[in-house]
């Protein structure tokens, strides 16, 4: 399958560029209609009226909103400093090891809704269920999302000039001494 992707981009190069400039606000418009075609199978089989039984699910979504926002992002920032900060830094370019944990921080922290659709989808989950963790979830990244990245991610505004990976357990002497000189300053100055 990749095979064959990689031939088609090989030899059709401007269709490929073509589909990836289709964009409206930064927004690839292939990408949202083929995300719109995961999530409506999902969608025509749920009775909105059922909705209000959920919360007989209780403890499912609290389970489900704990990993996602008290968890994942916090463990995915440990394994980014793990395994690119540590592991892999030797085969990884100096200058971008810290644009690649940043990465998997803005990755992690923000749930993947539309494959939840199709996971749940395939293994006959309940979809009022899922919709109304999905919902949830969206809800709780409109106001969770900046404050867990701003809080992984140190001052990206500051006279470092870089996004720094907030990493407790890396503060060793040296990045204390600069993360206090430069990132630090910022958060005194409410920047």
């Amino acid at each position: 399958m990749y095979r064959r992707g990689i031939a088609l981009g090989h030899f059709l190069p401007g269709v490929f560029q073509a589909i990836g400039a289709a964009e409206i606000s930064k927004v690839n418009l292939p990408v949202a209609v083929l995300i719109w075609l995961m999530i409506i199978p999902m969608l025509v089989k749920i009775d909105f009226a059922a909705l209000s039984q959920v919360a007989q699910h209780w403890r499912g979504i609290g389970v489900t909103l704990f990993i996602n926002w008290a968890v994942k992002p916090f463990s995915m920032a440990l394994l980014g400093w793990l395994f690119i900060g540590w592991a892999f830094k030797p085969y990884l370019p100096a200058d971008q090891i810290d644009s690649y944990i940043a990465g998997l921080i803005l990755l992690a922290a923000a749930p993947c809704t539309a494959m939840v659709f199709v996971w749940s989808n395939l293994c006959k989950g309940e979809p009022h269920f899922t919709l109304s963790q999905v919902a949830l979830n969206d809800v709780i990244m409109i106001f969770a999302f900046a404050p867990i990245v701003g809080l992984l991610l140190v001052c990206p505004r500051s006279p470092c000039r870089g996004i720094r990976c907030f990493c407790p357990w890396r503060f060793t002497s040296s990045f204390r001494s600069s993360w206090r000189s430069s990132c630090g300053a910022c958060f005194r100055a409410g920047r």
